[in-house]
């Protein structure tokens, strides 16, 4: 794991199982941990990074990065939330941007006062909506 003072979260419920990453995470720049939970399939990557500001947006800093998957597929809408609670990151906002993606990306500023931040891209780009509503992500313009 890369060093930092900010780590990535950990979750603080029952059942999650440290692991190590593959190695293609090995050169992130940017601390990371996996952890899995095999109770019920889910697996997430928990970061700390700082994305880059996009056009005419302030700077935000660090964020806490969520990737959460189920058996390497898209979990739903109600188990991406139950792994927010565990890693106490409720007030990230969901933000993907693969198409058809088998992950849900969650972010939250590291900063408590910039809590519920909205990136930009939600207002200029399109949305698309897969299973039925329970998934959206959004393409380059």
């Amino acid at each position: 794991m890369t060093q930092s003072i900010i780590q990535p979260k950990k979750p603080s419920g029952n059942g999650w199982s440290p692991a190590q990453l593959p190695s293609q995470f090995d050169n992130l720049g940017y601390p990371a941990a996996l952890f899995i939970h095999p109770e019920t399939g889910l697996t997430v990557i928990s970061a700390v990074e700082v994305p880059a500001t996009e056009p005419g947006a302030e700077p935000l800093g660090p964020e806490y990065h969520i990737s959460i998957s189920k058996y390497g597929q898209r979990c739903t809408s109600q188990e991406a939330k139950w792994v927010l609670r565990q890693f106490k990151l409720e007030d990230a906002e969901e933000d993907n941007h693969v198409p058809s993606g088998k992950v849900r990306n969650f972010w939250r500023p590291v900063a408590d006062r910039l809590s519920g931040y909205q990136c930009p891209c939600k207002a200029s780009e399109p949305a698309m909506v897969e299973d039925k509503g329970d998934f959206v992500w959004r393409g380059v313009p």
